[in-house]
């Protein structure tokens, strides 16, 4: 499979990844402008929307940024917020500078985030690119779409099988370089062993949840389990970009009060955040004080549909990839060449 990549990553402070990343082109586009980062801090993937030099160009500056944060220290959970608004200016400048309208990407990601007295994995997205969580046999959705069909279901207006078919399914009302201000959902996973699924609208656009469940349950090993993903969206018209990470999260330790673990942290833009061992906390992460832009919106859990994106290969060369926008040295990246954002 073009663009599979697989690793581990271990850390005795805090949550141990190990996944595997495949993206494709799909059946229908001429080039692919997802793009995927994995480190041992932090998992993205991005969508990127306005077309060659545009998307791609948005999507692969979102991961390269995200690899020069991570790369630099491990963030606390009260700069997550701060964190994605940092992304959406780079987008914004980005598109200023290369003057190409309508440019811009989702992102779906979960990062080790400082929390108190211990590290939390936080899912953090902005767009309809996904999370899913399967534990004890069971399928989750964790994020819920930016979209305008989304809207019309929580409205009423629609149903969710409806939501499939939708003429404005692709339409969506959230996404980095969009608008000066952006929201970013967050939430805490309680610190319990899960699979995630990480992917672009172009897999859960195709396939449906059973199908996902059925194929997450039936590859033991990551990096097979996302192959198998991508080739069941292949299988079909395969209308869009397909990017997913399927990644295993083991915790080295329970902490004793997981059930009941609330982190009271004194600073400005603090978050309240409680684990619950059942199911995904949820959190609201304030702006800080600095006064960038956005505030995360409340999460609904929903049980819905999931499905695949389309096949092409990421480029894994630096040629043509953007340089580091200013905002990186802010966040303490470091000065030396930025890691290429395709994990090999």
């Amino acid at each position: 499979m073009e663009g599979a990549h697989a690793g581990t990553f271990e850390s005795a402070t805090g949550p141990t990844f190990t996944w595997g990343a495949t993206t494709h082109v799909g059946g229908v586009r001429s080039h692919n402008e997802d793009a995927f980062y994995v480190s041992d801090d932090v998992c993205v993937v991005a969508d990127g929307m306005g077309g060659h030099e545009a998307g791609e160009v948005a999507s692969q500056l979102v991961t390269q940024l995200v690899s020069e944060v991570f790369g630099a220290r491990r963030l606390d959970v009260t700069e997550l917020q701060r964190f994605v608004s940092t992304l959406n200016a780079a987008v914004l400048s980005k598109g200023v500078e290369n003057n190409t309208r309508g440019m811009g990407t989702t992102v779906v990601g979960v990062a080790v985030a400082d929390n108190g007295d211990a590290p939390s994995a936080v899912v953090f997205h902005v767009g309809d690119s996904r999370c899913y969580r399967l534990a004890g046999g069971v399928l989750t959705q964790l994020t819920t779409d930016h979209s305008h069909v989304q809207n019309l279901v929580q409205d009423g207006r629609i149903t969710p099988a409806e939501a499939l078919t939708h003429p404005l399914r692709n339409v969506i009302t959230r996404a980095l370089g969009a608008d000066a201000a952006v929201e970013a959902d967050f939430h805490v996973l309680a610190d319990q062993s899960c699979r995630l699924l990480l992917c672009s609208d172009g897999l859960s656009g195709e396939i449906d949840d059973d199908r996902i469940r059925e194929l997450l349950v039936a590859n033991v090993d990551p990096s097979n389990a996302a192959g198998a993903l991508v080739e069941a969206v292949l299988e079909g018209p395969a209308r869009d970009n397909v990017t997913a990470i399927v990644l295993d999260i083991a915790f080295p330790v329970a902490h004793p009060t997981a059930d009941l673990r609330e982190a009271e942290l004194p600073r400005a833009g603090a978050a309240d955040v409680t684990t619950d061992p059942d199911r995904t906390a949820e959190v609201e992460l304030a702006a800080e004080p600095d006064g960038l832009p956005g505030a995360a919106a409340d999460i609904e859990m929903l049980d819905v549909r999931w499905a695949p994106p389309a096949p092409d290969s990421l480029d894994a060369s630096d040629a043509g990839r953007p340089s580091a926008p200013p905002d990186a040295a802010a966040w303490g990246a470091p000065k030396s060449p930025s890691t290429d954002p395709t994990p090999q």
